[in-house]
């Protein structure tokens, strides 16, 4: 006859080594998620304070129209250009934003 013990033992073994490999794959995924959420915190702090940034915004610095794109994403002046004969189309060559002049 099998002993009642030695079974109860070695399913209780073979559970726990089961977990244990549950756990491993656990750990390696919220290592994941600790990567992630280190990559994304930088991100989530600049759009967050860009409602903030829209109080500071200076739309012309001199005679040089500013791109908003720049200002509100990423916090960075950078002059816009016209283009074409009309003077109605400005485009910032840093991030490719356009904006039209509205008639």
């Amino acid at each position: 006859m099998v002993d009642l013990r030695e079974t109860l033992k070695a399913e209780a073994a073979e559970l726990a080594s089961t977990e244990e490999r549950k756990a491993g794959k656990l750990r390696r995924k919220l290592a994941g998620l600790d990567e992630t959420r280190a990559k994304l915190k930088p991100e989530l702090d600049n759009t967050a304070s860009a409602a903030a940034r829209v109080h500071r915004y200076q739309p012309v610095i001199g005679e040089t129209p500013q791109c908003p794109g720049c200002w509100i994403l990423r916090a960075k002046y950078s002059p816009m250009v016209g283009q074409g004969s009309g003077g109605d189309l400005f485009k910032c060559p840093e991030c490719g934003h356009e904006v039209p002049l509205k008639p």
